[in-house]
């Protein structure tokens, strides 16, 4: 990928690169013409009958696609949810959400008409509206809801304006200094994990991390850039003389997520006074004047809806989704009489098993404006984060569900999870029993929701820890993930996706037969 602009030295990447790389990659091998652009799938369905392949229906065409074997790869950010506040209808103002953001630029920036608009949600997205729109000279109101996982926790782009902070988070040091269910042995891992002064080296580098974000953020100034701190206190994981310990809230659990500054002018920008910044929800919107549950009442001639993303697995019915292992919207659906797994036996498990291996995740933290949920509405059952564990069993290998795993690294663990499920569909695969894959899944399950909270609760959440995730797949593959020239390497330098260049050749020369399709 070519440098950001004519700065070698550059390491950012914008999202013209990233366009331009993926055009790239698709003229070369030849993908362009193995693309149905502007198509969208309505309905994904088992046809009936011996050959039982899925049936793809798609929207505003007559078209019915049929196939025996089905990736989903619809990511987490394409449809956006939209609440239906009362009264919208009646609006006199331009409602964008966050996803259209871009496209809406030449109507917010050459309008003066818009000179107030609201912005409506805590996450990246809301960040990067509120910076774009005061960069723009307009007033911003910005309502963030009491009763949510709060605002983000953001990291400058380099540590002491030296160490780039993703190039640090792909360390395989990072994997000892957060507690992983997939490295739990060893020990490097008993001692970072299992001891008190272990917990405590990794609770003061927390800390260290915390304080270089608050203090690049200026949470401190005493102006409304304060409301946007964390909400969360730092974990008393060490007993009693916590007490005598600063209390700060932590990068660590990203439980509203996670986000890197790369602009300078970034925290200057937001720090301006033409922002405010409301702790409080739209309760409703008639004409130009939005409500708020708390009474007050706002003029804006614009909002800006950074309201998180609808369901990308509409194209599945409940039942489907159930026996997938997705999430569902229906949780009183029953469980099948032919069920394999005994779910509630292998989740008390899993339990048990997070809190006795990581102690550091057994209590969950503070959470300034409620209580942290431990339990997750309904659960997704996907071996390796990719497989259906109910189609596995039946020997139906027929589809894989991949891109739901958020790490730091998506490019390197997207592409050695779709090799790794390509295999799987192959039948190139060897999978253990039913009850090993039960137990894997749920002690993931149990491990994201207490080590990401809010975000473990939503998603497959891995966010530093997917090192040991590859460690894993190539375990599978029978190929060795150490890649690097030497033992100090293999500890302190970052892994890149170049790293792994060659492994798929690797895994067909060790096999020394064609992948059968």
């Amino acid at each position: 990928m070519d440098p950001n602009g004519d700065d070698s030295n550059d390491e950012r990447v914008t999202g013209d690169m990233i366009h331009n790389y993926l055009q790239q990659y698709a003229e070369d091998h030849d993908l362009l013409r193995r693309i149905r652009f502007n198509a969208f799938v309505t309905s994904a369905a088992r046809e009936e009958g011996d050959n039982k392949c899925w049936r793809l229906q798609l929207k505003d065409s007559s078209d019915v696609i049929r196939t025996e074997k089905l990736l989903v790869c619809t990511g987490v950010t394409s449809i956006p949810y939209t609440p239906e506040y009362p009264g919208v209808n009646t609006s006199t103002i331009s409602i964008i959400h966050s996803r259209d953001l871009g496209s809406s630029i030449p109507i917010l920036q050459n309008n003066d008409s818009v000179e107030h608009v609201a912005v409506v949600g805590a996450a990246k997205s809301a960040y990067d509206a509120v910076y774009l729109l005061l960069s723009m000279g307009k007033k911003v109101t910005w309502i963030i809801r009491r009763d949510g996982a709060g605002p983000l926790a953001i990291m400058p782009f380099k540590v002491l304006g030296m160490v780039n902070t993703i190039a640090f988070a792909s360390t395989r040091l990072m994997t000892y200094l957060t507690p992983s269910i997939l490295n739990i042995k060893g020990p490097l891992c008993w001692a970072f994990q299992r001891t008190f002064v272990g917990r405590w080296c990794v609770g003061r580098f927390w800390d260290v991390l915390t304080g270089l974000s608050y203090a690049h953020a200026g949470y401190s100034k005493g102006d409304h850039v304060q409301m946007l701190r964390p909400e969360i206190d730092r974990q008393r994981w060490a007993g009693p003389i916590t007490t005598l310990l600063s209390i700060l809230p932590s990068v660590f659990w990203a439980n509203s997520g996670l986000g890197v500054v790369t602009l300078p002018d970034f925290w200057p920008t937001l720090h301006s006074p033409n922002l405010t910044v409301h702790r409080d929800a739209i309760d409703s919107i008639k004409g130009n004047l939005l409500t708020l549950q708390s009474g007050k009442s706002l003029q804006v001639d614009s909002a800006v809806l950074c309201t998180g993303w609808g369901n990308h697995f509409d194209m599945f019915d409940d039942m489907t989704k159930a026996e997938l292992g997705l999430p569902t919207s229906s949780p009183e659906i029953p469980p099948s009489k032919n069920e394999p797994v005994n779910w509630k036996k292998f989740d008390a498990a899993a339990e048990k098993a997070v809190d006795q291996e990581l102690p550091f995740l057994a209590k969950p933290p503070h959470l300034n404006y409620g209580r942290i949920e431990t339990t997750s509405p309904s659960q997704w059952r996907l071996y390796r984060r990719a497989i259906p564990v109910e189609l596995a069993q039946k020997g139906d290998r027929s589809i894989a569900i991949l891109g739901q795993i958020h790490t730091v690294q998506t490019p390197l663990v997207s592409e050695v999870q779709s090799f790794w499920s390509i295999l799987y569909l192959l039948g190139e695969l060897d999978l253990p029993s039913v009850d090993e894959m039960a137990r894997e899944v749920s002690l993931w399950n149990a491990w994201t929701r207490k080590r990401y909270l809010m975000q473990g609760r939503k998603f497959p959440y891995s966010l530093y820890e997917f090192l040991p995730y590859v460690d894993t797949l190539f375990r599978d593959l029978g190929l060795n993930s150490r890649r690097k020239s030497n033992l100090v390497a293999e500890f302190l330098e970052p892994y890149k996706p170049e790293d792994f260049n060659g492994f798929i050749d690797e895994y067909l020369a060790k096999h020394c037969r064609p992948i059968h399709t």
